[in-house]
C-alpha cells in the first residue's frame, strides 16, 4: 500500500472523529453548533483532501503503467 493511501485512510479517520465531536481545525478550531458553515465547509476541504489522497497513488499508476 502506498504512503498516500495510508495517509487517506488516516485522514478520513480524522474527520469521522471530528464529526463525532463536532470540532474541526483548519487554522483555528470551527465549532459545529456556533459556527456551522465554517465547520461544515472545513468538513468537506478534509474529505477532499483524504480522497484525493487514496484515488492519487491509483490515478498515477494507471498513467505511467506501460500500455499493454
Amino acid at each position: 500500500m502506498a504512503w498516500t493511501t495510508t495517509l487517506g485512510i488516516l485522514l478520513l479517520l480524522w474527520v469521522a472523529f471530528d464529526l463525532v465531536t463536532g470540532r474541526v481545525w483548519l487554522h483555528r478550531a470551527y465549532d459545529r453548533a456556533t459556527e456551522p458553515a465554517g465547520y461544515w465547509a472545513t468538513m468537506c476541504l478534509w474529505l477532499l483532501v483524504a480522497l484525493s489522497c487514496i484515488f492519487w497513488t491509483a490515478s498515477v499508476q494507471a498513467y505511467l503503467s506501460p500500455p499493454v
